[in-house]
């Protein structure tokens, strides 16, 4: 059957008509868009999101626990002390380690608490 004349031209006819197609198409698709082509907005940098976005995650939690860190530490009554930060996701984070003075376990909350990001402080602090 694939003999016939009649298939033998259909089927160079299909060829014909699938490779004009192809040819026609520019970028792999027929409308020609490409990824080069398509126009992306700029990703933001990671130093430039607020600091609520930040909270969302499990590495943006950790850099808000960096900032408490340093924000205990310029504090000059919490300096040398041996406060452990650890931070989670939603801007929790956890105050643990021995402080000389119920004022010193009040002051670290407050300061904590007033760093850009931190949803909520839970204490874990000791203080005598």
């Amino acid at each position: 059957m694939s003999d016939h004349p009649a298939l033998r031209h259909g089927a160079a006819t299909l060829a014909c008509a699938i490779a004009a197609l192809l040819a026609g198409c520019q970028g792999g698709t027929p409308w020609g868009a490409t990824p080069q082509q398509i126009p992306l907005p700029p990703l933001p940098r990671l130093e430039n999101l607020p600091a609520h976005a930040e909270a969302g995650t499990t590495a943006g939690a950790q850099r808000i626990a960096e900032r408490v860190r340093a924000a205990l530490a310029a504090e000059p009554r919490l300096a040398g002390a041996a406060l452990g930060v650890e931070g989670f996701e939603g801007g929790v984070m956890v105050l643990s380690g021995r402080l000389p003075s119920a004022a010193d376990r009040a002051l670290a909350l407050q300061t904590a608490r007033r760093v850009a990001g931190v949803g909520d402080v839970v204490d874990r602090m000791s203080a005598p």
